[in-house]
């Protein structure tokens, strides 16, 4: 059952305007866009408790977060979401600094380019060099690669470009709300629109469209449920019952079933898109759930 505190924040969610403000239509994605660049990205609140180192990788900043004290052999890459196109947000650090604390282990977090100013060949010109380095330095048994959003879509191709690459497959992929499908095509999404009080397709396919950079929108390296999964690493998928990407986990659900892949299925009735950044009772369970599955690792 849903609880309370869930109930109420989807409805100061709603009454909020977020998909009004960000993603109801194309126009809304681009004023998005110039309000995060005037902002700027959130940074780690937790310097006090944790480790926080900064590098940079093609340009780009790179920040690893590990324990002070106590720190295991297990890593983990966090991408975080915001249409590729937004920075990363003090939800997301919320969360990257929880699970660092209970797991023990060490994250790296890659301040990766944003549409529209780069596309998607600019995105994996880092990621994919920078995956290549994780898995030299860290045992692969020891490796999580988790993202939320676009950050769960960039996670899912980030691992079928290391297997084409011929890299090792991490331990664990860890996907929360993904968007699998840029094109938001499904007819599913119809009916999960008028529940979900964050996503619209058009929003969403306009955020695609910019970070695509021109590829075809079924082109699995923007769209990665157009690829195959076998070969893969274990794959986790949490999603919501409120969220029109709810729609897409079910068909990479499905594709998983059909090409004999793990898949780990945790859908949460009542949940909104990426409800684990949030402080919730629903929030805390599927933290929970994670952090277990990680733990399983031989590291």
């Amino acid at each position: 059952m849903t609880s309370m505190q869930a109930r109420l924040t989807t409805v100061m969610v709603r009454l909020m305007g977020v998909k009004r403000r960000m993603y109801g239509s194309a126009e809304k994605v681009h004023k998005s866009i110039a309000a995060d660049r005037r902002k700027g990205p959130a940074v780690p609140g937790f310097k006090d408790r944790l480790s926080v180192e900064e590098q940079h990788v093609a340009g780009h900043r790179v920040y690893t977060v590990s324990p002070k004290t106590g720190r295991t052999n297990r890593h983990l890459l966090y991408l975080h979401g915001g249409g590729w196109s937004l920075s990363i947000t003090s939800l997301h650090w919320d969360l990257i600094g929880t699970l660092a604390e209970r797991l023990g282990c060490s994250i790296t977090v890659p301040m990766y380019p944003l549409a529209p100013e780069h596309t998607a060949r600019d995105v994996w010109a880092m990621l994919l060099p920078l995956y290549r380095d994780l898995v030299e330095w860290f045992s692969p048994e020891g490796l999580t690669v988790m993202g939320d959003s676009a950050g769960g879509n960039l996670s899912l191709s980030l691992v079928m470009q290391a297997r084409q690459a011929g890299l090792p497959q991490p331990a664990h992929l860890v996907l929360v709300s993904p968007c699998v499908d840029i094109s938001c095509s499904d007819p599913a999404m119809v009916a999960l629109e008028r529940v979900d009080p964050i996503l619209a397709p058009e929003g969403v396919r306009e955020a695609g469209r910019l970070y695509a950079g021109g590829r075809d929108p079924r082109d699995p390296v923007v769209s990665p449920l157009y690829g195959s999964l076998r070969g893969l690493a274990p794959i986790a998928v949490f999603t919501g019952t409120l969220d029109i990407l709810n729609a897409d986990a079910h068909r990479l659900r499905d594709r998983a079933r059909q090409e004999g892949v793990s898949l780990d299925w945790f859908e949460y009735p009542g949940m909104m898109h990426v409800w684990p950044l949030y402080s919730l009772p629903e929030s805390k369970r599927a933290v929970a759930e994670i952090i277990a599955m990680v733990e399983e690792s031989r590291a």
